[in-house]
């Protein structure tokens, strides 16, 4: 059996089909796209709706221009452009020139796979396959920015991703993920990331009180917000190399790790509002870092 015709054997029962599927099969073009579902890109790029085929092919989609561009631009680890036709009327031009200056292909595919495909409500008619970059905790603590944001247990993707947009924001050194958080590349984090999420450095930490302990060891204070917390988060010196944990939705962290945290803070609001989304506690708390920071300066 030729090696061709075992790849294409092993393609058919993977439940995540291979990238080295991909170079066998037929060139497409604006004029003649990709039009089966049974097509090998095709089952390729729906795989990776998948958590476990984008675990196993360390790879995710982007969806639109803008982030494709970007992506592209910025050498982000693009293994793959897919366009539907009307890209060439979508101010699609710009993507294209950066495909071709990185001597990539891109692979075209009809309008009705591309909307089967994304998740978009009304998707943009191109999309991009993305490596995804290892960060470890090392590089979150050396970072020069002495501000590390670690989420643990999240389970809103869409909190998880604008979490992500902000610490970019503040200029954090990245973002620490702990096991049972929801998946980093699940596309609704992608998508409230906005981006982010190709350039932040995001480091997955097996033990999060180990983390803690390390990111003490390497002078770092921990802070969390608790509802009875012993001072606001304006009283915090986060002029001071600093990790911000936050926890799962509702039920906040647990007791244990609580009790392991250097600074319990809570944020002051009205008396008719008991808790803020941890999107929102996330932006109250590291804005307040980043002006400390500033006046700093």
């Amino acid at each position: 059996m030729s090696a061709a015709k075992r790849l294409r054997q092993k393609f058919l029962f993977d439940p995540c089909p291979v990238y080295a599927i991909l170079p066998l099969m037929q060139r497409s073009s604006p004029h003649k796209p990709v039009t089966s579902k049974e097509n090998g890109v095709i089952k390729h790029l729906r795989s990776l709706s998948e958590s476990k085929c984008r675990q196993q092919e360390r790879a995710f989609l982007i969806e639109g221009v803008k982030m494709v561009e970007e992506a592209l631009r910025d050498n982000l680890g693009v293994k793959m452009v897919v366009a539907a036709p009307s890209l060439v009327q979508h101010h699609g031009k710009g993507v294209l020139k950066l495909a071709e200056s990185r001597s990539m292909d891109v692979v075209w595919i009809s309008e009705r796979l591309l909307d089967m495909i994304a998740k978009s409500k009304t998707p943009q008619p191109v999309m991009a396959v993305v490596s995804m970059k290892e960060h470890t905790e090392k590089e979150l603590l050396a970072h020069r920015s002495g501000l590390i944001v670690i989420v643990h247990r999240l389970q809103d993707p869409g909190n998880l991703g604008t979490i992500l947009r902000t610490a970019e924001a503040v200029g954090a050194s990245g973002v620490a993920v702990t096991p049972n958080t929801v998946d980093t590349f699940n596309e609704k984090a992608i998508r409230a990331s906005m981006g982010s999420i190709l350039r932040l450095p995001i480091a997955r930490v097996g033990d999060v009180s180990a983390f803690i302990n390390r990111c003490r060891q390497n002078g770092f204070q921990t802070v969390a917000t608790v509802l009875a917390g012993e001072k606001t988060h304006f009283d915090v010196d986060f002029t001071k190399p600093t990790a911000v944990v936050l926890g799962q939705e509702g039920a906040g962290l647990p007791h244990d790790l609580i009790a392991d945290i250097d600074v319990r803070v809570r944020i002051p609001m009205a008396e008719t509002i008991d808790s803020l989304n941890v999107a929102t506690a996330a932006a109250v708390i590291l804005y307040e870092a980043l002006r400390q920071k500033m006046g700093r300066t």
